[in-house]
Formats: structure tokens, sequence, C-alpha cells
């Protein structure tokens, strides 16, 4: 079959598909959350698409800070999932979802793992100068941030948390690397011999 059919081609459309959106989604992992990366079709309803991304499939509506979400009997996994997820956005403080209201992270501190990276998510593309920062409960206060590639070490940060174990204090770091496919790390050097402990791991692309 390779005969052409007369001199008729179709039109080139020059209406590109708009490029897929990334939206970072929190999922529960062995009982701590994860922020991944999604690549999702490009809309302005952003709150539901993350939550499709999740598998959960629930209107939203949000107002005066507080996201609404029309699930029956989410469970307490589902639930964490979905206020990690929403709150990342500014107009959302609580989470309305089954018969709980004005749920914040503060009611599912336990599914945060020692170190949480929240920017970049899992799977991100970055510039090739990037910010890195989540929050983390460690002792005192100290993570080490580097970026690595094909087990070379590209970079390495020791970074001061807000506050260090057992408190959660915030971090932020920045990065950079050339393109291509990199892991960033994240842990906390042991007390005793350095050795990385809590380590997290965030695979992310560098753009060009």
């Amino acid at each position: 079959g390779g005969q052409t059919t007369g001199t008729t081609t179709a039109p080139v459309t020059t209406t590109v598909a708009a490029p897929p959106m990334p939206l970072t989604v929190y999922r529960v992992d062995n009982g701590l959350l994860r922020p991944e990366v999604e690549l999702v079709p490009p809309t302005q309803a952003v709150a539901s698409a993350s939550l499709r991304a999740l598998g959960i499939d629930a209107a939203v509506t949000i107002a005066d800070g507080t996201a609404t979400v029309d699930l029956e009997k989410p469970t307490r996994d589902q639930a964490a999932e979905i206020v990690y997820t929403l709150t990342q956005f500014p107009s959302v403080e609580r989470v309305d979802v089954g018969d709980r209201s004005g749920l914040t992270r503060d009611d599912f501190a336990s599914y945060e793992p020692p170190i949480l990276v929240e920017t970049p998510g899992s799977g991100a593309d970055v510039a090739q100068t990037f910010r890195v920062a989540g929050t983390a409960s460690v002792f005192e206060a100290t993570l080490v941030v580097q970026l690595v590639r094909d087990g070379k070490l590209l970079q390495k940060e020791t970074v001061t948390a807000s506050e260090g174990a057992p408190g959660r204090g915030t971090f932020e770091t920045t990065l950079h690397g050339s393109p291509g496919a990199a892991t960033v790390q994240a842990f906390s050097p042991s007390a005793a011999d350095g050795s990385p402990q809590h380590e997290v791991d965030v695979a992310v692309t560098i753009r060009p």
C-alpha cells in the first residue's frame, strides 16, 4: 500500500495542540507523601485537573480560600493527597472533602517524610539554574541538597532549614546543571558518620 490517491493533500493545519501543562500532585507511597509531576492538557481548571491526575474524578469548587471536593467517602490517604495537592495553589488555604471540613496540611503531618522536596516535583522539566525548596524535620536543621548525573556529583549544597527537629522548617537552595536527565538528592547527614539519612531522590530533566 504506498499508492497515492490523487493530488489533493489535506491542508496543513497550523493550530498546534497546546503543549501539556505540568502539575505537581502528591501521592501517598508507603504511608508517606511524594510529589510527582503529571502532564495534563492545558486548562484553567488546575484544581480539577490535578485531582484527575491523582485518579480522583471529583468536582472541585474554590471560594474564599476553601476548596470543596465533591467526594463521598475519601480514604485518609486520598484526603492527604487531595489536601497536599490542592493547597499548593495560592487560592486554596483549606479543603472540605467528604464529611470533613477545613482540612490543612497540618491535619496530615504524619504523612510527611522527614524531608519533603516540594519543588521541583519528580519528573519535572527545570531550567539550567533552578530552585529546590521544601520542608524538613531533621537533626540540627541541616540538609545536603545535591545534583547527581550518572553517579557523578555535579553540585552539592549544605542547606539549613528554618527549624530543626522535632519542629518542621522550610528550606531552599539553587542548583545549576547542564541539560539532560539528572537527580536531585536531599538528605540529612547522620550525626554519627555523615551518612545520608531520609534521602529523597527527585528525577528532573534540565532543559537546553
